[in-house]
């Protein structure tokens, strides 16, 4: 069977978008060095930095995932900090205000399964068995199919339980959760100063599943069972990933990927296993 990843959308997209925006990075800094016209010096600072890099996530996630908008924020807040003399007497809680008003908002508004199924849809190349002009050995079989009842799907009678999607939100604290489903169909992680702990030595998968990360100053710790295959996508800044479990040939060919995308901001990922 083919476990061959494929993104919904073209990756090369994705590889002409980051083309253009280093392109104009050099652009600029070529001009400024010939004085063809004034460049402000907070257009080279450190949050600009956060605010370009938000603004590439933004435009190939289609401003849909969370994480472009709290890079693009938190790039703003710590500009105006830097550039008016104490700014950081109001900046700081206006920036408190909106994140608290975010979270009450999304809070209100229920996760979208449909939607998350729809924007992380994977797909794998679909398998074209061997044409020949003659079959070497006849296997057909004359059987009265008249009688037969009609094969029952198992996965037809499944009802969705809350634990097969994963929705947590963390600010100046942790979360642990035990995942149980054996369903589990992925889901998002917010950690702002905080962090999440989540086991899913119980959980199972089919096929291919996507957690979002999105993080500032916090981290993620993840239990897997040793023979998931766990796929890093996470834009890392000041950052890391590590898998510690041990090398296994159990994950090796597996059908169950768990993919983690997202961005991660002076914080990490450890992927663990008993």
């Amino acid at each position: 069977m083919n476990n061959d990843i494929v993104h919904p959308n073209n990756p090369r997209n994705g590889k002409a978008l980051a083309g253009i925006v280093l392109l104009a990075i050099g652009a600029i800094l070529l001009v400024k060095q010939f004085d063809f016209f004034f460049v402000p010096g907070w257009l080279f600072s450190w949050p600009m930095w956060l605010v370009g890099w938000g603004l590439f996530i933004g435009a190939k996630t289609n401003f849909h995932k969370p994480s472009s908008f709290l890079l693009i924020l938190l790039g703003i807040v710590f500009l105006i900090n830097e550039n008016f003399d104490r700014a950081d007497r109001i900046v700081w809680p206006i920036a408190i205000i909106g994140l608290g008003l975010w979270l009450i908002l999304r809070r209100h508004s229920h996760f979208d399964k449909t939607q998350w199924n729809k924007d992380n849809k994977w797909g794998s190349a679909a398998y074209t068995p061997p044409v020949t002009e003659e079959p070497v050995v006849d296997y057909t079989i004359t059987q009265d199919y008249t009688n037969m009842k009609e094969p029952v799907n198992p996965s037809a009678s499944y009802k969705p339980t809350g634990d097969d999607y994963l929705d947590t939100v963390s600010v100046f604290g942790s979360v642990k959760k035990t995942v149980l489903s054996k369903h589990f169909k992925g889901g998002e992680i917010v950690n702002i100063f905080g962090g999440a702990e989540l086991d899913f030595t119980q959980a199972d998968i089919q096929g291919k599943v996507i957690i979002d990360i999105t993080q500032i100053f916090g981290g993620v710790k993840m239990i897997v069972p040793p023979h998931w295959q766990v796929v890093p996508d996470i834009a890392a800044v000041f950052a890391g990933i590590e898998d510690k479990r041990m090398k296994s040939t159990a994950a090796v060919g597996s059908e169950k990927i768990l993919v983690l995308k997202g961005v991660s901001i002076f914080a990490g990922v450890d992927v663990r296993s008993f």
